[in-house]
């Protein structure tokens, strides 16, 4: 298995897919994870746009043959660390708003490490990692099935990505309920904050989970804009709770983040998923 690199010589493309039917704790491909360090609605659930069916249920019995997913980033310059698309049961929720962020979120928020939650999902759950086969740019898709589903327990759908470059910024459907109705479903997605690190915007000095400052993994090493050394906002604190985020606020060249203000902020949403239910 492939990991990202990102303060390494390279970033190297995980497997696309992975699927699990049995505990995902167990499982070596799910262990071994996709990491990268650095990087709508009430309770937590994503605002529907529209759907080409209002009624989401199938006649008694049924379910529908595949569920493709796509995922859009709507962002102007933020890039999505690799992406954990999973079904599981209704009982699991990877975090809810106003609450404090487990350590399984704490690393996917702060340095996009999608395999803790993928361990943590509940026996019997499947995942797709990694659905871009990298990490996701500005403006761009990533399209994936979900796995065969056995049995009728996986009948809820999360999706969660780090934002990059931020310090602990994430995007998330967080446990929606599967259509299983044929048709077309349409939602977009908020960017939350994990509330576990200050939002100073300034570059970490280190990778890893709990050192303070956001991450400029490789592949930004030609972005434009970066405010490389800038000393970030003083008088930050960690939130402590999970809540929607309030975007990146960034500065001119002499100013105190790394990041510009006329590329990388951003207001929600930022991130459109589609279902497309046979």
């Amino acid at each position: 298995m492939n990991k990202f690199f990102a303060f390494g010589e390279r970033v190297a493309p995980a497997s696309s897919t992975t699927a699990q039917s049995t505990p995902a704790a167990r499982q070596p491909a799910l262990r071994a994870g996709v990491t990268l360090a650095c990087a709508l609605a009430a309770s937590g659930a994503a605002v529907p746009v529209h759907a080409d069916e209002a009624d989401m249920k199938s006649p008694a019995g049924i379910r529908p043959l595949s569920v493709t997913v796509s995922v859009t980033n709507l962002t102007h310059a933020t890039w999505f660390a690799p992406i954990l698309v999973a079904a599981h049961p209704a009982t699991y929720t990877a975090f809810t708003e106003g609450k404090p962020a487990t350590p399984e979120l704490q690393a996917l928020a702060e340095i996009g490490d999608i395999a803790p939650l993928a361990e943590r999902l509940p026996a019997g759950s499947v995942a797709v990692l990694n659905p871009a086969n990298g990490p996701l740019k500005p403006g761009d898709t990533a399209t994936t099935k979900l796995p065969p589903r056995k049995g009728t327990l996986d009948t809820r759908l999360s999706i969660l990505a780090m934002l990059v470059p931020t310090n602990d910024a994430f995007t998330a459907l967080n446990a929606i309920e599967i259509p299983t109705k044929p048709g077309k479903y349409v939602y977009t997605l908020n960017g939350y904050d994990a509330g576990t690190e200050a939002n100073n915007e300034a570059q970490a000095s280190a990778p890893g989970v709990g050192q303070p400052g956001l991450g400029l993994p490789p592949f930004l090493d030609d972005a434009p804009d970066l405010h490389r050394g800038a000393p970030g906002f003083a008088n930050t604190r960690a939130e402590g709770y999970v809540h929607v985020h309030r975007g990146i606020v960034g500065s001119a060249a002499d100013g105190d983040s790394v990041l510009d203000h006329t590329t990388y902020r951003w207001m929600n949403p930022v991130a459109r998923v589609t279902l497309i239910v046979r």
